[in-house]
């Protein structure tokens, strides 16, 4: 009885669905807000779009306790990097992989329910600093063209970079809600000074991003991924408290900065 009640366990636990198809849309962001204490330092921008469906393979959903939502990356068949912020004080997190429309239940998702979870060890919500995650499914996942692992950075971004956040956040700051589809904006990698002179807490694991022409990430992107070149630059953190669209930077934890931590916890390596 006991053999077959943990393999009825592991079935629903695979086969949990897309808990968002077809429902009204409740889950929230957890998405920390800062006030700029600095200007606006803008350069150039390339525009956000609809992401080609499956492009982005590493991309998941996660939704948090039945009432927060966030994005996470695949970094292994069986480990998901998200922010700190987004399963901080969590119990359980329904991991959606394979999806392009996350208001419906496609046929190349796969869901599954993970009670393994945890931050770094030294996230601090106040200061908003180490805000990274690691996520462990119940059971691994079968890759194929829909759902992949994306690569830890042997090499880190540098100034000037261009660089790819995706997520189905807001699309703009009058928006009712996040966006049904995933999305994609191409934008330029700015120096932690640039940052830190708006946000006053930018430190050297954090990688931030001109959010000029309101180019930038939004509420529904955290834990998601900063992509370039089939790799993982960085995991959406923090943006403006004065808005998504008005041009301030957005901030990211830099992923290079903690590969021997995300080594340590999950053996993954560049």
């Amino acid at each position: 009885m006991i053999a077959k009640l943990a393999l009825l366990l592991v079935c629903v636990a695979v086969a949990s669905g897309n808990p968002a198809a077809g429902k009204p849309w409740h889950w929230k962001s957890p998405r920390p807000l800062v006030t700029p204490i600095g200007p606006v330092k803008s350069s150039r921008i390339v525009g956000g779009e609809e992401a080609t469906p499956h492009s982005w393979p590493h991309q998941v959903a996660l939704f948090i306790d039945n009432m927060y939502f966030c994005g996470g990356s695949l970094i292994s068949n069986e480990w998901v990097l998200t922010a700190a912020h987004c399963a901080d004080g969590a119990g359980f997190i329904d991991v959606v992989m394979g999806a392009h429309n996350i208001r419906q239940n496609e046929p190349s998702q796969v869901s599954m329910t993970s009670r393994d979870f945890f931050t770094h060890e030294h996230w601090n919500s106040f200061l908003l600093t180490n805000d990274l995650a690691l996520v462990r499914l119940p059971s691994p996942v079968t890759f194929n063209d829909n759902i992949q692992a994306v690569k830890l950075p042997s090499s880190d971004v540098s100034v000037g970079d261009l660089v790819t956040p995706t997520g189905w956040g807001r699309p703009s700051d009058s928006a009712s809600g996040i966006s049904n589809v995933l999305r994609q904006v191409t934008v330029p990698v700015i120096s932690n000074e640039d940052c830190n002179a708006v946000y006053g807490i930018v430190g050297s694991g954090v990688v931030c991003i001109d959010g000029a022409g309101g180019h930038s990430t939004c509420n529904g992107d955290s834990g998601g991924p900063l992509n370039k070149g089939g790799r993982t630059y960085g995991i959406t953190s923090f943006g403006s408290a004065a808005g998504c669209e008005k041009g301030y930077p957005a901030a990211f934890t830099r992923v290079y900065h903690y590969l021997d931590w995300i080594q340590e916890k999950t053996g993954v390596t560049p």
